[in-house]
């Protein structure tokens, strides 16, 4: 993740392996007796979740901790108390007892970063030998070797044990840590000890090899014959594009186990530091999105860590938010303030209205030397200073208070990590053999799963509702409680489901009276990626397929060809030129048609929006497919405009409506978004611009400018709660008990509004 000149991995190249105690041999490869030995102390079942830890009560208002990166807070302090800033970092923590001492003394916050060392978690250059090889390697700095687990826990010891004793807010293992390098293709980890856990893993999963044998095509005469498979040997098997074919099983399950492992080390660390000190949460910043690769497993990390900073792509703001929403954990982005005053104004306060209790500050030509050898702010921060010391005041204690929980509609956005991996192989087609040089930042903007994610959010955003994701793990274990939480469930491009996935969505449509939606290719695969000769839930959906008719334009199944990465984002969508089409919407699925449901479309050979009722509830099938819907451009126009339309319809249809509405001087007013935060019987009601996170929604940076240029605007807002109270928290301007009023509004900022339910 690039920021300007330099990034956060640049600046920290240089390692903290001369910190390491001699006597550790991470990485080293272990002997026969030595896997036998420490073969009994891996996990193989569920991973249990750590325990939530409280921001501590001193931690009651947003605050920005700014990098130490171009600046010092020991000589910089003057400049921070002109900017409006009362936050930093520290790295490592042992010898910086003076920067304890300072927080303690100006009564500043710090978090603690790479307190488990630079160089294991994220490996560092000089060891960056895995990435860009379509080989099995061995992780340098095996995670499965005890010894590796000794060194950072060594390094904890260290670091945790001086930095407690400042006003410290959290601990972060390491930055942009990753089981290879980002959400690079890595094929790790193929040490002896790595492969030992992953066979006893894998006789936990299947209980007999030929359960395994059957499911991957193999004949195996015993797990400790089985040898983990990368991508590279199931490619082949991918050239043909008729998914029920398809078996990527053994590259599949290795995947989910190097996901599963990653976790259960950063779940063990995160338990560490907690013994050592028990007020403060643990975990990572840096976060990657959701990813076949790296260990971004969204379901395994919220289980494993405390706290999170994760970068805005793919959603994982949001995820982060569904997942630890009650009870509360601490979630932040980064920020970097840009050139253009009233962008950089509007993501502080879009921070905040997401529920993020912190940002980490990335605080690139902030401070410098004049010319007369002055320190000095740049003008750009001078100018935010008010925004600084306004954001982390009173005006967001309410959000930022940890018995506070985002209540969001009663609508699922389901997250299925293996078909987040089967989606990225589907992209890869169009790389052929040059698949291992498909880097993390190409996939930053052209992972078709995380395009397709953030655009189902904003159509739900669009038409005013919120969401929860689902996490496919809870529904898998009996978690979670569907038809109780529930009105619509919506599956995202659900490629894989397990058994007791396809039971809890069944039994949520027949029993539960909800509506279940599902885009394209639902269900197509097991959880392990092998093919179905029918969806698993095609009988509920009520369709058939034919698949030789192929998909999008016929010829292919990437949505976004990744080898058009330097191009416009709508000439990365080669395989929608020659595709079928539903008004402006793409159709995904050439040759499905409704068995038992009504069509309310039809093109030359597939039929969409299939409706079909079923017990209690209802199902719709889309074989449409929304990825270009975050694109600014599409989403303004009449691509955005039919997609709003169906899914308004499917909410209508079970009787939903927004809770919040908003007016502008000529009907609704566009690209708004209301958060709704409820703390016991009181309510925070947050209402800003939603503009689209891509790099190229430009265009909405864009309109933000053009609303920008008037001071304020009128707008109206409904509330449809029994409202009581009613004030503007940023104004103190008091409305009283009314469900609709009118108030000033600036474009770049957020508006927001404290009141009780009434009885």
């Amino acid at each position: 993740m690039r920021r300007d000149k330099i990034t956060r991995r640049e600046f920290l190249g240089r390692t903290t392996l001369a910190l390491i105690s001699a006597k550790a041999s991470p990485g080293m490869l272990a002997n026969a007796a030595d896997i036998n030995a420490d073969a009994k102390i891996y996990p193989v079942g569920t991973l249990k979740a750590v325990p939530a830890i409280r921001q501590r009560p001193e931690w009651k208002r947003f605050i920005v901790l700014v990098w130490q990166w171009q600046n010092d807070v020991r000589q910089d302090g003057r400049l921070y108390e002109l900017a409006g800033l009362h936050g930093f970092h520290i790295d490592w923590g042992a010898t910086k007892d003076d920067l304890v001492r300072l927080s303690r003394q100006r009564r500043f916050p710090y978090y603690v970063d790479h307190a488990a060392g630079k160089g294991i978690l994220h490996l560092t250059d000089d060891l960056r030998s895995v990435i860009g090889k379509e080989s099995l390697l061995v992780r340098p700095y095996s995670l499965a070797d005890p010894s590796t687990i000794e060194t950072l826990k060594s390094l904890l010891r260290v670091n945790v044990g001086t930095a407690k004793k400042g006003l410290v807010y959290a601990y972060a293992f390491d930055d942009e840590i990753s089981l290879g390098s980002f959400n690079n293709p890595a094929e790790v980890d193929n040490h002896p000890l790595s492969l030992t856990w992953y066979r006893r893993w894998l006789n936990h999963r299947y209980g007999t090899i030929q359960n395994l044998n059957n499911t991957w095509d193999a004949s195996y005469a015993s797990f400790r014959e089985v040898q983990p498979v990368g991508f590279d040997e199931v490619r082949k098997s991918t050239s043909n594009f008729l998914l029920s074919k398809w078996n990527l099983s053994p590259w599949m399950e290795w995947r989910h186990f190097m996901d599963y492992q990653f976790g259960q080390v950063l779940a063990d660390l995160t338990r560490y530091t907690n013994k050592l000190d028990p007020l403060t949460p643990a975990g990572f910043v840096g976060g990657q999105q959701p990813s076949a690769y790296g260990g971004y497993d969204y379901a395994f990390l919220c289980r494993a860590v405390q706290w999170m900073e994760a970068y805005d792509d793919g959603g994982t703001n949001e995820i982060l938010r569904s997942f630890w929403n009650r009870p509360r954990r601490i979630h932040a982005q980064t920020y970097g303030a840009s050139d253009e005053y009233k962008k950089s104004v509007w993501v502080l306060w879009n921070r905040l209205a997401h529920g993020n209790q912190l940002t980490i500050a990335w605080p690139e030509g902030w401070m410098r030397t004049n010319a007369s050898g002055e320190r000095v702010l740049a003008p750009k921060i001078q100018q935010l200073a008010t925004t600084f010391r306004e954001i982390q005041g009173a005006a967001g204690e309410f959000i930022v208070n940890p018995n506070s929980y985002l209540e969001s509609d009663p609508i699922g956005l389901y997250y299925s990590h293996p078909s987040i991996r089967v989606g990225w192989a589907m992209d890869s087609a169009t790389h052929g053999a040059g698949w291992p040089k498909r880097s993390s930042g190409m996939d930053g903007e052209n992972l078709s799963s995380g395009r397709l994610r953030v655009s189902w959010c904003k159509i739900l955003e669009d038409l005013g509702y919120q969401y929860d994701f689902i996490s496919y793990l809870d529904v898998k274990e009996g978690r979670i409680d569907l038809s109780k939480r529930f009105k619509m469930i919506i599956l995202p491009q659900v490629i894989c489901l397990s058994e007791p996935e396809v039971s809890a969505l069944s039994d949520f449509v027949r029993s539960g009276g909800g509506m279940l939606i599902a885009d394209a290719l639902c269900g197509l695969l097991t959880e392990t990626g092998r093919g179905r000769a029918a969806g698993a839930l095609d009988d509920l959906f009520g369709i058939r397929r034919d698949e030789s008719r192929g998909y999008l334009d016929g010829r292919g199944i990437t949505e976004i060809d990744g080898e058009y990465s330097s191009r416009p984002f709508p000439q990365r969508l080669r395989a929608y030129d020659n595709a079928l089409r539903y008004r402006s919407m793409v159709v995904f699925e050439r040759g499905t048609r409704a068995v038992s449901g009504s069509p309310a479309g039809a093109t030359e050979t597939a039929e969409v929006l299939i409706r079909k009722k079923t017990g209690n509830g209802q199902s719709l099938y889309l074989n449409l497919t929304p990825l270009a819907y975050e694109y600014f451009l599409y989403r303004a126009g009449e691509i955005g405009e039919a997609w709003r339309e169906v899914i308004g319809k499917a909410h209508n249809d079970i009787g939903m409506r927004p809770r919040v509405e908003i007016l502008g001087g000529s009907g609704t007013e566009p690209w708004m978004e209301s958060l709704l935060w409820r703390n016991g019987h009181r309510y925070c009601l947050a209402v800003l611009k939603n503009l689209s996170p891509s790099g190229d929604g430009a265009a909405s940076v864009e309109l933000l400018g053009k609303e920008a240029d008037r001071d304020s605007k009128r707008i109206t807002v409904r509330i449809n709660l029994p409202v009581k109270g009613l004030r503007n928290i940023r104004t103190r301007k008091v409305f009283g008990d009314v469900r609709s009023f009118t108030d000033e509004f600036n474009a770049w900022e957020a508006n927001l509004y404290e009141f009780a339910l009434a009885k």
